[in-house]
């Protein structure tokens, strides 16, 4: 399985409108296994989602995203949803350039 970079993110952004829906990828995160789907339409304004499962564990993450870009920058961010804390990039463009 690949691990998510920043080469993988580029290159799956550029591929995003063509994909299909209920089309998928798999990558790795870390202790992370994790699959980005193009969702159906039923789910709009949300049109992706991310399942993960942590390596050596019964733990799950899920959630929709209303972009790739978005799925992706939460992603980076450590999955973060605390608004106390501060994410460290705030578009992708500060995660590719760093």
């Amino acid at each position: 399985m690949i691990e998510l970079n920043k080469e993988y993110i580029i290159r799956t952004l550029d591929d995003e409108k063509l994909w299909k829906e209920g089309e998928e990828d798999a990558f790795k995160y870390g202790e992370w296994n994790i699959t980005i789907r193009k969702e159906e339409k039923i789910y709009f304004p949300f049109t992706f989602s991310i399942h993960g499962k942590k390596d050596n564990s019964c733990e799950t993450w899920s959630r929709r995203y209303k972009s790739m870009e978005d799925a992706f920058l939460h992603i980076v961010n450590g999955f973060n949803e605390n608004a106390n804390i501060k994410n460290k990039y705030s578009t992708l463009l500060d995660y590719k350039i760093e």
